[in-house]
C-alpha cells in the first residue's frame, strides 16, 4: 500500500531514457554469456561484467502550463465535456500571479459586497453634517377669496334699485427663513466623528478583502500548480514502472531471472495508472477552484503560470525572509487593516458615548426670517416683514431616553474593546503559527534537495546492478519507492514553501497594497 501510494504521488521530475526490451535482452545475455575455456593450469581471468544501459532520472520537466495531451481519465473510458474547461474571452489562458490577483480583484463578489458596505457607511457622515449646516426655507404662497354680500332690504312700500356686489379678497406672500445652530455642547460633532470613524473602519476592512482575495487566489494557485505536477508525475512513474518491466521481461528471456518476477514488475505500473487517473481529477478540481478563487466560471479554462524547475534550488528557494516573532507581531499590528478597523470602532463607540451624554446639554439656535406679502382685493399691495432672534432650549425631562441611549451606547463601547482584545489575540496566534510554518517549510526545502540527490544516486546504481545481474527485484522496487519518496518531499516542499510564504504575508498584512 505504501509503494502504492508513493507511486502515486511522486517522480515531481523524473524522466526516462527509452530503453527496449530487445537491447536490455541483448545486453544482459552479452553480460550472462559463459566464460571463454581456458587452458588448463592457466590462472582464471576475473569475470568481465559489462553493465546494461539503465534509464536514467533528470531534473526537470516541460512546463507544467501546457497543454494536456492525455485524454481524461488516462485509462478508461473519457467522458466528453468534462475536462480543463473552455477559454473565456479576455482571459488569458495562461496567467502570472500578478494578473490571477487582478482579476480576483476585478471580478471577486466579496469585493463588491465590501465596496457596498463603504457606500452604506459612508452616508451617516453627510447626514451628520447636515445638524451643522444652516437651514434655509423660502415659501410663496397665493389665495384668491371671495364671498357675495347679502342684498339690502328696502322700506316698506318702497321698491329696491340696487344690488349687492361680491367682495374679492386677494392675498399674496413671499418669505425666506434661516436657521442655525449655535452651540449645543459638542453633541453633533461627537455624532460626526463617530460616523467618520465608522465610515473609516469599512475601508479598512475593504483592505483586508483586498488582502483575503489575494491570498485566496494565491492559494489556490499554488496548490494548481502543484496538483498539475504531480499529474506530471504520475504520468511519468508510469513510464518508468514500465521500463522495469520490460528489464525484467528481458531478464526472463536472458534466462536469468524467473518469470514470477515479471508479476511482481507489472503490479507497479498497474498501481501508477490507478494512480495518474486519480492525480488527473484532483488536478482538474484545484485548476476549478483556482479559477473560482478569480471569480471565474469553475468551467473557465485559465492555467497558473509555471515558475520554472522547482527542483532546482534556485527556483524553490525561499523567497521571504524569516524575521523574529517580537518584529513580525509588531509589523502586523501595524500593516493589518482589520486591527486598523477594531481599533477605529472603539473611537467611534467612545464618540457616541459622548453624543449620547449630551443628549441633555441646552441647545442655543438662532434664526431670522424676511418676507412680503399683500392681502386686497388685487393683491398687489406688498408689505415687507421680517424678524430675528434666538432660541435656548432646556431639555428637562426626557423620560429616561438620553439615559437609555447612553447606556446603549457603553454597552456597545465595551463590547468594541472586547472585539479588539479577541482580534489582538488572533492575530498573535495567526503570526505565530504561519512564522512557525515559513520556518519549517523553508527548513524541509533545504534538506529535501539532499535527499532527493542521494535518492537518485541510488535509483541509478541499483538499476545498474539489477541490469548486471547482481542484485534482486525487490531491491530495485525499493530504490524506485525510495526514489519516489525523496521526489514527494521535494515537490511537497516547493509548494507548502510558497503556501507557508503567502500565508504569512497575510498574517502580517502585507500580501496586498494597503
Amino acid at each position: 500500500m505504501a509503494s502504492r501510494t508513493l507511486a502515486a504521488l511522486a517522480l515531481f521530475a523524473l524522466s526516462v531514457l527509452p530503453l527496449s526490451a530487445a537491447r536490455v535482452e541483448a545486453q544482459v545475455s552479452a553480460t550472462a554469456a559463459p566464460p571463454t575455456p581456458v587452458p588448463s593450469g592457466s590462472p582464471v581471468p576475473a569475470p568481465q561484467v559489462t553493465p546494461a544501459a539503465i534509464p536514467s532520472p533528470i531534473s526537470s520537466l516541460p512546463p507544467a502550463s501546457q497543454n494536456v495531451t492525455l485524454p481524461y481519465p488516462a485509462y478508461g473510458t473519457p467522458v466528453p465535456g468534462v475536462n480543463r474547461g473552455v477559454p473565456a474571452a479576455g482571459i488569458p489562458q495562461v496567467v502570472s500571479l500578478a494578473q490571477a490577483v487582478a482579476i480576483g480583484f476585478a471580478r471577486s463578489p466579496l469585493l463588491a459586497q465590501a465596496r457596498a458596505t463603504v457606500e452604506i457607511d459612508t452616508a451617516p457622515v453627510d447626514l451628520a453634517k447636515t445638524a451643522i449646516l444652516p437651514n434655509i426655507s423660502g415659501t410663496a404662497s397665493t389665495a384668491h377669496d371671495y364671498s357675495q354680500n347679502a342684498p339690502a332690504t328696502p322700506p316698506p312700500g318702497t321698491v329696491s334699485t340696487t344690488r349687492s356686489e361680491p367682495a374679492n379678497s386677494v392675498a399674496n406672500n413671499l418669505s425666506l427663513s434661516l436657521r442655525q445652530l449655535i452651540y449645543d455642547g459638542g453633541k453633533v460633532a461627537a455624532e460626526l466623528r463617530a460616523a467618520k470613524y465608522t465610515q473609516s473602519g469599512a475601508i479598512a476592512t475593504y483592505k483586508r478583502e483586498l488582502q483575503t482575495v489575494a491570498f485566496n487566489v494565491a492559494n489556490a494557485y499554488y496548490a494548481a500548480l502543484s496538483a498539475q505536477r504531480t499529474t506530471q508525475v504520475a504520468n511519468e512513474t508510469v513510464k518508468l514502472n514500465q521500463v522495469n518491466a520490460d528489464l525484467v521481461q528481458a531478464q526472463i528471456q536472458a534466462g536469468t531471472t524467473a518469470r514470477s518476477d515479471l508479476l511482481t514488475a507489472e503490479l507497479p505500473v498497474a498501481q501508477a495508472r490507478v494512480a495518474l487517473v486519480r492525480d488527473q481529477g484532483a488536478e482538474l478540481s484545484a485548476q476549478a477552484a483556482f479559477v473560482n478563487a478569480m471569480g471565474l466560471d469553475a468551467n473557465t479554462y485559465v492555467l497558473p503560470q509555471d515558475d520554472g524547475n522547482v527542483l532546482a534550488g534556485s527556483s524553490g528557494a525561499p523567497q521571504v525572509a524569516v524575521p523574529t516573532y517580537a518584529a513580525a507581531i509588531a509589523r502586523a499590528y501595524m500593516l493589518r487593516p482589520d486591527f486598523s478597523a477594531q481599533q477605529l470602532a472603539i473611537a467611534s463607540s467612545q464618540a457616541s458615548v459622548k453624543a449620547a451624554k449630551l443628549g441633555l446639554f441646552p441647545n442655543l439656535n438662532g434664526s431670522g426670517s424676511y418676507g412680503t406679502g399683500s392681502t386686497d382685493s388685487t393683491g398687489g399691495t406688498f408689505r415687507n416683514s421680517g424678524s430675528i432672534g434666538v432660541t435656548l432650549t432646556i431639555p428637562i425631562f426626557d423620560q429616561g431616553i438620553t439615559h437609555a441611549q447612553v447606556e446603549q451606547a457603553k454597552g456597545q463601547l465595551d463590547a468594541a474593546i472586547a472585539l479588539l482584545e479577541t482580534a489582538r489575540e488572533g492575530i498573535q496566534l495567526n503570526v505565530k503559527q504561519t512564522l512557525v510554518a515559513l520556518v519549517s517549510a523553508g527548513a524541509t526545502f533545504d534538506q529535501t534537495q539532499a535527499e532527493l540527490a542521494n535518492a537518485r544516486e541510488v535509483l541509478q546504481a541499483t538499476q545498474a546492478q539489477y541490469a548486471a545481474g547482481v542484485t534482486t527485484l525487490p531491491l530495485l522496487l525499493n530504490a524506485e519507492v525510495g526514489l519516489t519518496q525523496a521526489l514527494v518531499d521535494q515537490v511537497n516542499a516547493v509548494y507548502t514553501l510558497r503556501q507557508a510564504e503567502a500565508a504569512f504575508l497575510f498574517a502580517e498584512g502585507a500580501n496586498a497594497p494597503a
